[in-house]
């Protein structure tokens, strides 16, 4: 028998096309039979099938906007938002966020708790704390959940959920995070490389929108980037793609990239290193990043020298990206890259100077919250896939 001809292919097309009028559902909101039939290319009478089905197993409601009587009205049709919701959590240095979405994406909650130790039974700890908090505000239950994804630093494997290479929560590293997340929470969670999580929040929210080639560089407490190629998030053989950190630049034994490495530590140590020449300087120790940044904006010579540098060090990581994959654009995150907005134009004029064929480089705008975004943005979609999953099995 050939493909043509088998019974899995008619059953196939159906749920192909279920999942697409869903999919338009849930992105355009509620639609009338035919607008539904005109969007997606298909009959009246498929249409009507198909609505029947899924409303029938509990996906999607008819109903009768503004009319007295339902016989005479046009019906409507809309996805339900809430029979499962998306749970993400992103684990981090200071903070750990949890956020809670429906299945249109909607965010119907996030929270943030400070992190007090970074050991790993308190860290299991805050994260229980914030996905309770963030479920209670959006008024569901954990068994109300349908997909669970976490965002961590390191290289995570996708098949273990093991984590390698954690940066500043050292406890992390060698932990097979999802074992103890399922245990912790009932679900099997997906775990993820943080600044992944950024990049996929970059491609529906920011300035990857509609880009089939762009990376993420996040500079903040540490220095990593995320990376999509012809559309599609790449993590690399390990999941170590776009850990740049690595990539040796001058005394290949110089370990900590002093020379080049361009995270919050690095920018204590160049104004420690220079104050003694700028002794006009209003800037005081303890050199932090907030404090320099904020004195560069207003002015002060040491933190303008030292943020000259810095941009200088970012411009190296961008024209390396640039150089090995040909993006369109970079996009600067993290808590150093989302305050590149007034030294922005140093950095493209040093990668300009650099490689023949400068990307776009643009400061994200997503907060803070841009884990969690790409987290409950993933969240979401896996969630979408196991109801629709549910219905045609």
């Amino acid at each position: 028998m050939s493909l043509f001809t088998s019974p899995a292919v008619p059953a196939l097309l159906r749920e192909m096309n279920e999942r697409k009028v869903l999919d338009t559902l849930r992105a355009q909101g509620a639609l009338h039979a035919a607008e539904i039939a005109r969007i997606n290319g298909l009959s009246k009478p498929t249409t009507s099938v198909i609505l029947r089905s899924l409303v029938d197993f509990g996906l999607v409601q008819e109903y009768f906007p503004g009319a007295d009587d339902p016989k005479r009205a046009r019906s409507v049709f809309e996805a339900i938002q809430d029979i499962h919701v998306a749970l993400a959590i992103d684990i981090g240095a200071r903070f750990i966020r949890a956020g809670v979405s429906d299945l249109h994406g909607n965010v119907r909650s996030q929270v943030s708790i400070e992190v007090n130790k970074l050991d790993l039974k308190s860290i299991l700890k805050t994260m229980h704390d914030a996905a309770d908090k963030a479920l209670k505000e959006a008024g569901f239950s954990i068994k109300k959940v349908n997909a669970l994804v976490v965002g961590a630093p390191g290289v995570v494997d996708q098949i273990t959920g093991e984590i390698a290479i954690a940066g500043t929560i050292t406890d992390l590293d060698g932990v097979k995070l999802a074992n103890l997340v399922a245990k912790e929470f009932g679900i099997s969670p997906l775990v993820e490389n943080d600044i992944n999580l950024v990049t996929l929040a970059e491609k529906v929210k920011g300035h990857g929108i509609g880009v089939d080639n762009f990376a993420v560089l996040s500079v903040g407490s540490g220095l990593g980037a995320g990376l999509v190629l012809n559309g599609n998030l790449v993590r690399g053989h390990r999941g170590a793609a776009g850990e740049v950190f690595y990539v040796p630049f001058g005394d290949p034994s110089d370990t900590h990239r002093s020379s080049t490495n361009p995270s919050g530590d690095r920018i204590s140590e160049m104004a420690s290193a220079l104050a003694s020449k700028f002794p006009q300087s209003t800037l005081q120790a303890p050199y932090t990043t907030i404090r320099i940044l904020d004195a560069a904006r207003n002015g002060d010579a040491l933190a303008n020298e030292v943020v000259k540098q810095e941009a200088q060090r970012i411009a190296l990581y961008v024209a390396t990206i640039s150089s090995v994959v040909d993006v369109e654009v970079v996009v600067l995150a993290g808590g150093i890259g989302r305050q590149a907005d007034f030294f922005l134009q140093p950095v493209r004029d040093f990668v300009s100077a650099i490689v023949p064929f400068s990307p776009r480089i643009e400061v994200s705008t997503l907060g803070e919250s841009s884990v969690l975004l790409g987290g409950l943005d993933l969240a979401t979609s896996i969630a979408c896939d196991r109801v629709f999953a549910d219905r045609a099995a």
